[in-house]
């Protein structure tokens, strides 16, 4: 057991946790001290958001320097606050070096520059929030260049269905991924957000013997119109 309450604070190292338990408005923080050590372990799992909202402060300062650097004085413009408000409060709890982070910054660069205010509409912001950092590093790729894929696919139950999907061309950089056995889920939450879609562009027979045994399909991942005109809302323009 926990000799004192204070102790979760410093088990916690979270200096939103420990300001709670100082100011004496978090009964929680000061129960949690009585807890058992294990039971204490088990909690440092959903303090991570408290850690670095902590640091908040920092991380805004230099958001605010690049938009000073990015967007001269006489082109800034007050943000609008369904754009401004939403997307601060999520940065909260992003690190900078996620991928979700940079889209946000260059989404309220653009936001506050006349120059580029057009391209931004509120419903973006909303769709960051619902993004993983994977999905947004997926969407930065594809802005490069589409996904090819192709596989085979053979005529089974007498030729009554195809099955045994056999894949020969894959581009998805799932190695780069930071849980790439999600990528099905990734797939389906961009293209129900109306992201990205994944067309078959041609598919041929294949014949074993003079009869059709099998189908090759080639397919390829891209952005669709609206998830380019996101994309480029919230990433840098390529450089030249």
């Amino acid at each position: 057991m926990l000799d004192e309450p204070e102790g979760i604070a410093k088990i916690l190292d979270s200096q939103t946790v420990q300001k709670a338990y100082q100011d004496g408005v978090s009964e929680t923080v000061q129960e949690v001290g009585k807890l058992g050590v294990d039971v204490v372990k088990t909690l440092r799992l959903f303090t991570a958001p408290l850690q670095v909202a902590a640091a908040y402060q920092d991380r805004l300062e230099r958001f605010l320097k690049k938009v000073n650097d990015r967007v001269p004085e006489e082109r800034r413009i007050d943000v609008p606050p369904q754009i401004g408000g939403p997307a601060l409060e999520a940065m909260r709890y992003i690190d900078e070096g996620d991928a979700l982070w940079g889209m946000f910054t260059e989404l309220l660069c653009k936001a506050a520059d006349t120059r580029s205010v057009a391209l931004v509409h509120p419903a973006f912001v909303h769709i960051l929030q619902q993004l993983t950092r994977d999905e947004a590093y997926l969407l930065a790729r594809l802005r490069q260049k589409a996904f090819k894929t192709s596989d085979r696919l053979q005529l089974i139950d007498a030729g009554a269905r195809f099955g045994n999907r056999q894949t020969i061309l894959d581009e998805t950089p799932l190695d780069d991924l930071h849980r790439p056995e999600s990528f099905d889920i990734y797939f389906a939450h961009l293209e129900s957000l109306s992201l990205v879609a994944w067309p078959v562009l041609e598919q041929k027979p294949i014949y074993t013997q003079g009869r059709q045994s099998g189908v090759e399909r080639f397919s390829e991942i891209h952005l669709t119109d609206f998830g380019r005109l996101f994309v480029d809302a919230c990433t840098e323009a390529p450089q030249p």
